[in-house]
């Protein structure tokens, strides 16, 4: 019984640690293999959904997990809403605004899988009474695992040039302000590691 428990025990432990495991990460990176990483001086976040709210929360996160080194600024404080299809009315308030580097979040999927793990049995043998034996078995074990992706695209303003390009993976987020927070501090972070801002 006591070998039961302790098994039980340990694959408790085994998931709580797995949980605990960081839930968002990079999981493809590229670099233009022809641009030499230079630091932006000013770099506008564009989130883009249909939801306003999410769009400025990541944007204005982003921004925040920026070094002090980089100046940066949300698009929604820039662009006028009408506007924020119209390619050549971005360019201009773009230029005007003297950004030289963008970022663009967008949701690339969301995605359920079955996560399975089958249970064990463990049989003792009591001989003091006679002869019994008894069965422990830990259950089967069986979740719903979410993972959330978005992918970020960095780019030059002055050629508009695709300069790096990430995509994240949020395992089981508690909230979408989660994969949000969690993805803006990894992208500033991994930009900074290239040498797009400093």
């Amino acid at each position: 019984m006591i070998r039961s428990i302790t098994i039980a025990c340990c694959v408790g432990l085994t998931l709580i640690l797995i949980s605990c495991g960081p839930k968002t990460k990079i999981v493809a990176d590229w670099n233009a293999p022809d641009v030499e990483p230079e630091p932006f001086k000013k770099v506008v976040a564009i989130a883009t959904s249909q939801d306003k709210i999410l769009r400025r929360i990541a944007e204005d996160e982003f921004i925040g997990a920026l070094p002090k080194g980089t100046q940066g600024v949300s698009a929604y404080s820039l662009i006028p809403e009408e506007s924020r299809e119209d390619k050549e009315a971005v360019r201009s308030i773009l230029e005007k605004a003297g950004v030289d580097g963008a970022v663009i979040f967008r949701l690339t999927g969301v995605d359920k899988n079955l996560e399975y793990s089958p249970g064990t049995s463990h049989y003792s043998f009591y001989g003091y009474y006679g002869w019994a034996w008894s069965t422990f078995q830990t259950p089967d074990y069986m979740k719903w695992e979410k993972t959330v992706s978005v992918e970020a695209s960095v780019y030059r303003i002055s050629d508009e040039k695709l300069v790096w390009s990430a995509i994240s993976q949020s395992t089981d987020p508690e909230s979408a302000k989660n994969v949000i927070d969690d993805v803006a501090r990894l992208v500033a972070k991994q930009m900074q590691q290239a040498g797009f801002v400093k």
